[in-house]
């Protein structure tokens, strides 16, 4: 049960992260010449090897940076590194030491569109192939328990806007609302109260942004309100 105090105090976390975000994000063609020379760099570079694609260079050069910082500051450099979950963070033992990777395979994913029949067929074969592994990019269990999903956005068209935007905040949904798992040996717990997709719209137009901003502000307030995710479009 998470009470109202909590929610409105995760909601302001969350903000002051994006207001952390704009401050740092440049426009949106320097945008893309760093990412793609991140990109390039990460590719030749072992210690980089977390950055070799557009969506991690732009979640590891500028959104775990920001998070950790804000949790650091608010709990403390330790306890920030153990807060603090990433998918690679084998890369990063100095900021992270455990990975978000939920020990307990799920009958479902994170795709939108889901055919009844291949999922059957999946389900009739192989048993240890039935099931699907949910890793998000970045989770926190402290100082509030949150799951990020990450996009970077660099097509100019409205349309793959539309979707992009429907499956990152889908996504998102589904990590949050996996049921509980309890901690096993070195493995957290799966237990997250919130999500936040967070997208980078480096396109041409922003369409990626105007498709968020198309929403009434009713609807935008009711992802927060009745899911718990703080949509994040930067």
């Amino acid at each position: 049960m998470i009470d109202e105090t909590t929610k409105s105090r995760a909601k302001e976390f969350l903000k002051a992260l994006k207001a952390d975000l704009l401050s740092q994000i440049r426009s949106p063609r320097e945008m893309q010449t760093e990412i793609k020379k991140t990109v390039a760099a990460a590719k030749h570079d072992p210690s980089m090897k977390h950055m070799r694609q557009p969506e991690d260079a732009f979640l590891y050069r500028y959104v775990f940076p920001a998070i950790r910082q804000r949790v650091a500051d608010l709990l403390g450099t330790g306890k920030a590194q153990e807060a603090i979950l990433s998918e690679y963070f084998r890369n990063m033992q100095e900021f992270c030491v455990k990975s978000p990777a939920r020990t307990r395979r799920h009958p479902f994913s994170k795709e939108l569109q889901i055919k009844p029949h291949s999922l059957m067929a999946k389900w009739r074969g192989e048993p240890s192939k039935a099931f699907t592994k949910a890793c998000p990019d970045i989770a926190l269990n402290e100082p509030f328990k949150i799951v990020f999903e990450g996009k970077y956005f660099a097509t100019n068209s409205s349309v793959v806007a539309e979707t992009t935007l429907v499956r990152g905040i889908y996504e998102a949904i589904f990590y949050r609302g996996l049921p509980y798992v309890p901690p096993n040996g070195q493995s957290p717990a799966w237990d997250y109260d919130f999500a936040c997709l967070v997208a980078c719209d480096v396109s041409r137009d922003g369409d990626l942004k105007a498709a968020w901003r198309s929403l009434r502000r009713e609807v935008k307030n009711g992802f927060w309100d009745g899911a718990n995710i703080y949509v994040m479009i930067l």
